[in-house]
């Protein structure tokens, strides 16, 4: 008989206690199947713990000293829901069929002594039946992971007219935009997605409110960034850090991350609502970020002119994480790990007002732990024309390849 699967793609993992069964079964189908044995439930279990999705089809013997069969067979199933679980007993048992039906979700009952050629049979059905839900997998995986590219690719590109439509009450939106997109840290693994879900039928409804959802945070990120605003108030840096950095305090200790400000801070005067507000966001941003045990460390220095300030937030953690960012822009990660994108929103509001305020906001490449560093001129320069930095925006990012290498996840 023709196959038309390579059954030896996976393996064959065969549960029992007595060892001459264990080598008949190997010698028997060897040939055709790569065959693993175990001698009980437990080493059974080492066995798909090791191999994972490597093995693709389980047969376990009813009657064993310890766990029995059927216990196997349900804890198979829980850690390793695609693996094809069949029972083999020499027992008329019918009550251990049920179970094994009910609670090991089995593919096929086998009484003992095996009839080799009915084995083969099954056995080949059993890995094609495997094979083939691999396959869908796959598939499912590769349509999703394209969903995915172009909700990113639309989010980023609706966020660009978005911010051009902003310039007559936002100064430079764009420009912060983009340098928000600058501090992705490289390609992050494509999330782990249940692939069960897309199978019912109401995910997709679930998956639209999400996206509207969560394009509504994004859109009620970059309002945060408008309303701060001008109201023509000046201050200190020192004083507004002071102050911000005041208020952050019981929020910190009471997640047992420290936050400390520098000693020497400078007196350059700098517009208050809109230098306070994004102090606050990228303090909560850290907040959102660091595990318990961490530490951020707030300091400014003045230019030697006078002419502006730099203000520099940096903490004790490997790096930004790239989830953070990229989840602001993908739907998918967000459904996948509810929160994530919370503190790349206050990121991206941050650097919208730090622009807004004629400055820069940039990660240095290389610096250890994460380090923002924003640098505000003491005048704000006029925004450009929105129709034209929109076109700018836009040729940037679709010119970008780096850019979207960073954002997308093909390949994955």
């Amino acid at each position: 008989m023709q196959y038309q699967y390579d059954v030896k793609k996976y393996a064959v993992l065969y549960v029992d206690d007595e060892e001459k069964a264990l080598k008949y079964f190997e010698k028997s189908f060897g040939d055709e199947f790569r065959i693993l044995t175990a001698i009980s439930a437990a080493e059974g279990l080492k066995l798909i713990e090791q191999h994972g999705d490597d093995i693709g089809v389980l047969l376990s013997d009813q009657r064993m000293p310890g766990e029995k069969g059927v216990q196997l067979l349900e804890k198979a199933s829980v850690m390793r829901p695609r693996l094809v679980r069949m029972m083999v007993t020499a027992y008329a048992d019918y009550s251990a069929t049920v179970d094994a039906v009910n609670l090991g979700n089995i593919f096929r009952y086998i009484s003992k002594p095996i009839q080799i050629e009915d084995m083969r049979n099954t056995l080949h059905r059993a890995m094609e039946f495997y094979i083939l839900q691999q396959e869908r997998d796959e598939l499912l995986r590769e349509k999703l992971s394209a969903l995915q590219n172009v909700l990113i690719a639309d989010r980023v590109l609706a966020l660009g007219v978005v911010a051009g439509t902003l310039a007559s009450q936002l100064h430079h939106p764009l420009r912060g935009l983009h340098s928000f997109l600058e501090i992705i840290p490289g390609r992050g693994a494509r999330p782990e997605f249940d692939l069960d879900r897309l199978r019912q039928g109401t995910f997709w409804r679930d998956f639209h409110a999400h996206v509207v959802q969560q394009s509504n945070r994004v859109a009620d990120s970059v309002a945060v960034a408008v309303s701060a605003g001008d109201s023509g108030a000046k201050s200190s840096a020192a004083s507004v850090i002071e102050v911000v950095v005041e208020g952050q305090r019981a929020a910190f200790a009471a997640k047992g991350v420290d936050l400390e400000v520098s000693s020497s801070l400078p007196s350059v005067e700098v517009g208050q609502p809109a230098f306070e507000r994004m102090l606050e966001l990228i303090l909560q941003a850290e907040l959102g970020m660091l595990p318990a045990g961490g530490k951020v460390t707030v300091s400014a220095t003045a230019a030697d002119d006078g002419s502006g300030v730099t203000l520099c937030v940096s903490d004790s953690s490997s790096g930004i994480a790239a989830d953070a960012v990229r989840s602001v822009f993908d739907p998918l990660l967000t459904l996948v790990s509810p929160g994530v994108d919370g503190s790349g929103l206050d990121l991206l509001a941050a650097m919208m007002l730090a622009c807004h305020q004629g400055g820069t906001a940039c990660v240095p490449r290389g610096a250890s732990g994460f380090r923002l560093e924003v640098k505000l001129p003491s005048t704000v320069a006029e925004s450009p024309a929105a129709a034209e930095s929109s076109r700018e925006f836009i040729t940037n990012v679709l010119m970008n390849d780096l850019l979207w290498e960073r954002i997308l996840q093909n390949g994955m």
